[in-house]
């Protein structure tokens, strides 16, 4: 599966802003489940399908995080930038 992917290292309180171009899945994901995420395995996660242009996830806790935006084999591209505001 092709996905855009960001690695984030974070602190409760934390929020990070999406902006996208498309609908698409967009995903706040811990690092156990992101290795279930890549090889396809059942994952949990926050978020899921987003037709809004701009989407923001709260970090729950102090750690690194993983955001992915695909479009869950479905055909086309996806532009996407991010924003990280801090406590």
């Amino acid at each position: 599966m092709n996905y855009l992917h960001w690695k984030i290292p974070g602190s409760k309180g934390d929020t990070i802003r999406v902006n996208k171009d498309v609908p698409a899945f967009v995903r706040l994901i811990d690092p156990l489940n992101f290795e279930y995420y890549k090889v396809g395995r059942k994952f949990e996660s926050q978020g899921g399908w987003e037709d809004s242009p701009n989407v923001e996830f709260d970090i729950p806790y102090k750690g690194t995080f993983h955001l992915t935006i695909d479009l869950n084999g479905a055909q086309g591209t996806v532009k996407a930038t991010i924003d990280i505001a801090r406590l």
